[in-house]
């Protein structure tokens, strides 16, 4: 789930086909990163903050771009040669935006974000049905602002949608809930005295689902991390390694007992990536790259097995705003050199990955001059060596993928 993801992406432990289990070797890593060219159809401004995939020939991606005359939903769809532009609804008069993406087939996939008719802002979801978008009646509890900023599916009868809402005494995170037929609330918990926020959510079945994001309370924001049972949600106890600034922007899930959620925390002279791994019982820390001198985010993750993990964001190191792509191989998490098409300004805000092979991030690029400023989108494909396949019985039921956004 930027702020969300934040980021939306593909989770999958393993890919299971017939009696036999294609598994994903230890130490896996990518070893290319490449620009793919995408549509901007917004003269002024174009932007994809989330991208779910569910095969190397189908990825969605979601944003907004803007003509001059406020800012409209965008959505991009890969058919594994090319991105094009597909139609989506605008019912905001004064502006729309999709913040996120979940697809669980090409048939299937949601976006959220919101929309703006007058004088608050009213949540936003919609439908893919494999030929066209179209909006879905979802609940505004907030009395001015209604935020969906991730969205998380597991099948066509169970979604997870999560952001924050307004009322005029503080932030509130916002729960709502897709059972196949209607978009309803559900309660969650505030520990936040003023602000709460769930910037992006992870689901791995109908039982168990994982948000991420922050709190504040007095002077300093604080993680914040909810977990869904089945029946009802309710925080988790979670590091918060900065006195005054720590924020989890995305998190992915490939069972009950692996997670990874990343964001940013502020070091006093800057900003630091900040990456939480949940074992089953805790979540803790884990060391992560810092090559930016004075800025470095970690926007979105994705993870298909407790051995890779992909994650983008932005550095600066005093020049420029530089994509930031870092992977985890089981042990430790690394950089890996990515592309930055503008000399100013480049930020991956969402990265999806099917497999140890394929993932692909997108974000936002300044190509702009010194009488125009023109935001494009930016989309890398991140690939590695296809791994050999390896074949084992299998004893138990299979995981049911993740899908999260």
């Amino acid at each position: 789930m930027v702020r969300r993801s934040v980021l939306a992406m593909l989770a999958v432990m393993a890919i299971v086909l017939g009696g036999v289990v294609v598994s994903t070797p230890a130490g896996a890593v990518v070893d290319s990163a490449v620009v793919v060219p995408s549509p901007n159809p917004g003269t002024t401004g174009n932007s994809l903050t989330e991208v779910s995939c569910v095969s190397v020939s189908f990825c969605v991606a979601t944003g907004n771009q803007d003509g001059g005359s406020g800012s409209q939903t965008l959505v991009e769809q890969w058919n594994g040669s090319v991105w094009s532009t597909v139609t989506s609804p605008n019912p905001g008069t004064n502006g729309n935006v999709l913040y996120s993406v979940s697809c669980v087939s090409v048939s299937f996939c949601v976006a959220t974000g919101f929309q703006n008719s007058g004088s608050s802002n009213l949540t936003l979801v919609e439908q893919w049905d494999g030929t066209s978008w179209s909006t879905v009646t979802s609940p505004s509890p907030g009395t001015t602002a209604n935020v969906l900023s991730s969205v998380s599916c597991v099948s066509v009868s169970f979604c997870v949608a999560t952001g924050f809402q307004y009322s005029g005494s503080g932030y509130l995170t916002l729960v709502e809930q897709w059972n196949g037929s209607v978009w309803s609330t559900v309660t969650s918990p505030n520990p936040g005295t003023s602000d709460n926020s769930l910037q992006s959510v992870s689901c791995v079945s109908v039982s168990f689902c994982v948000a991420t994001g922050y709190q504040h309370s007095g002077s300093s924001n604080l993680t914040l991390v909810e977990q869904w049972n089945g029946s009802v949600w309710s925080t988790v106890t979670s590091p918060s390694p900065s006195t005054s600034d720590n924020v989890l922007s995305s998190v992915s899930c490939v069972s009950v007992s692996f997670c990874v959620a990343t964001g940013y925390q502020y070091s006093g002279s800057g900003y630091l990536t900040l990456v939480e791994q949940w074992n089953g019982s805790v979540w803790s820390t884990v060391t992560s790259r810092n090559p930016g001198t004075s800025y470095n985010v970690l926007n979105s993750v994705s993870c298909v097995s407790v051995s890779f993990c992909v994650a983008t964001g932005n550095q600066n190191s005093g020049s420029g705003y530089l994509t930031l792509v870092e992977q985890w191989d089981g042990t430790s998490w690394s950089t890996v050199t990515s592309p930055n098409p503008s000399t100013s300004y480049n930020v991956l805000s969402s990265v999806s990955c099917v497999s140890v092979s394929f993932c692909v991030a997108t974000g936002i690029q300044n190509s702009g001059s010194a009488n125009l400023t023109l935001f494009k989108t930016l989309v890398v494909s991140l690939t590695g060596p296809v791994p050999p396949t390896t074949t084992t019985t299998v004893v138990s039921d299979p995981v049911v993928p993740a899908f999260t956004g």
